[in-house]
């Protein structure tokens, strides 16, 4: 059995841990939590549809290109000094974006929340694989990260709609402030820095054409469903970022020095856990974001109401991670994980459109892609080479970023699309209109219930594509059958 590295002692490996997890809750939870207040958003700010989509998305988006700068920044400077700088960033960021006069600047505040939230992701993966090394101890820490991720994407719209039962839409960024306050002293006592002594040479094109890739084809999804949109305004933005990404691939691939280590998806484990990381949480952000919008507009709740109606979704969430932290550290079979998670949650989406027994379905939501995010992050982390556990954490920040990212653009486009052709002749067309008047509010109902199905079908569709294949009894840990208390 692998010792742990040495980097704290083990009666503080744990301690270490929960100061980890607790900078990491705040950016997490970001990813969701304006979800809620976009009701609000559009009457206090006049953000219209496309304005309200890209307030919520950019954040995801960028944070695609920019880990690729952090991730590897962290092997260089050390992960503590990358986690204390981007907490800095990010409580800055809190205060822009609570401040934000209108729509354009709340969206460049959330720009500049991704650049600190970039730097945090990664951090917070690379001390965890630097403090317990792999085993068991490993997967439970794994555990209790996607438990993390998990719950707080789930939990983001119920905090959001507490906090503007009680404030002002603000808040939700101002709520950050004390977690970082406490986060930074326990970081600067606890953790050591740890540089890697290989140092890699940095380009900027790599995250450029990253970011150019996923914002225009993001641009393009949105824009299609615009009223008013040409072909061109969607057509050439979809273009451009395909370009932009097939030229990243290239580049990465011909590099002696990739920003995105491409070679380590050659490793089967590595390449389920980033399927099982990006699927589940393209469909899981995309059908919340859709969700809270119908329990507003079409049940006509409060935010405090759909908050406590969203409940389910992050307490199973959270709770699935460390179970599934502990069955995997003592099991070692992702091979089981992956489709009972899968299945759990599609047997949940299936419950929501069909419209019985909601609150069952949104707990086994949550409860599904808890698990199966907590055994993505551990297919991904333990099966690449320690020594590249910075780049190992950049490829699973990407992996959650671009589902998130892209699962608001295309659920929302998915909505929209629905909600248009179920409407009379001569009634709005937007569907932040959906609750003006009943046959508004039966379209928006009607097409939630038929993205829900999608978000089904593409459950469905991940358990053929995310699951580990069967290995070699000489290759176990390639494939993703982590022997516990080994190295993979």
């Amino acid at each position: 059995m692998t010792a742990a590295p040495p980097v704290v002692k083990a009666a503080r490996r744990w301690l270490v841990l929960a100061v980890v997890l607790l900078c990491f809750l705040p950016a997490a939870m970001d990813v969701t939590i304006l979800t809620i207040t976009v009701p609000t958003l559009a009457r206090e700010l006049h953000a219209s549809p496309p304005e309200l989509l890209w307030t919520v998305d950019v954040y995801s988006l960028l944070m695609v290109g920019l880990v690729l700068v952090s991730g590897p920044l962290g092997d260089r400077i050390g992960h503590k000094r990358l986690l204390l700088a981007g907490l800095a960033v990010f409580s800055a960021a809190s205060v822009l974006c609570a401040m934000a006069p209108g729509p354009l600047a709340l969206i460049g505040g959330r720009a500049v929340l991704a650049v600190g939230a970039s730097m945090i992701i990664p951090a917070t993966l690379a001390l965890i694989r630097q403090t317990f090394g792999d085993g068991r101890e490993h997967a439970v820490a794994i555990g209790a990260w996607s438990a993390i991720a998990a719950g707080a994407s789930a939990l983001g719209p119920v905090a959001g709609g507490f906090l503007l039962h009680h404030f002002w839409w603000g808040s939700i960024f101002l709520v950050n402030l004390p977690i970082v306050a406490v986060a930074m002293p326990a970081v600067a006592l606890l953790l050591r820095n740890e540089v890697e002594s290989e140092r890699q040479p940095w380009e900027a094109t790599s995250p450029l054409l990253s970011i150019a890739g996923f914002l225009g084809c993001a641009y393009a999804i949105i824009a299609f469903t615009h009223d008013g949109a040409g072909p061109l305004e969607w057509a050439l933005p979809a273009v451009l970022g395909l370009t932009a990404l097939v030229l990243f691939v290239r580049r990465q691939q011909r590099a002696a020095h990739p920003m995105l280590d491409l070679s380590l998806f050659r490793l089967p484990g590595l390449r389920a856990g980033v399927v099982a990381s990006v699927l589940p949480v393209l469909v899981m952000v995309g059908f919340e974001l859709q969700l809270v919008q119908y329990l507003q507009f079409v049940e006509g709740m409060s935010a405090k109401d759909a908050a406590l109606a969203l409940l389910p979704m992050p307490v199973a969430a959270t709770v699935a991670g460390p179970v599934g932290g502990m069955v995997l550290s003592r099991l070692g079979r992702p091979r089981v994980d992956v489709p009972a998670g899968l299945l759990l949650a599609m047997g949940g989406y299936v419950l929501v459109a069909s419209g019985t027994v909601v609150p069952l379905g949104l707990a086994l939501i949550g409860f599904g892609h808890g698990l199966v995010q907590m055994v993505a992050s551990n297919l991904i982390m333990a099966t690449a080479p320690s020594s590249q556990a910075g780049a190992a954490a950049g490829i699973e920040s990407v992996s959650y970023e671009a589902g998130a990212g892209l699962g608001i653009a295309v659920f929302g486009t998915a909505t929209a699309v629905a909600y248009r052709s179920f409407l009379p002749p001569g009634t709005s067309t937007s569907p932040l209109d959906a609750g003006s008047s009943p046959q508004t509010a039966q379209a928006f109902a009607e097409a939630f219930h038929t993205t829900t199905w999608l978000a089904a079908a593409l459950t469905l569709a991940t358990l053929f594509l995310a699951t580990p294949k069967p290995a070699t009894a000489d290759g176990r840990a390639e494939a993703g059958e982590q022997v516990p208390g080994s190295r993979p």
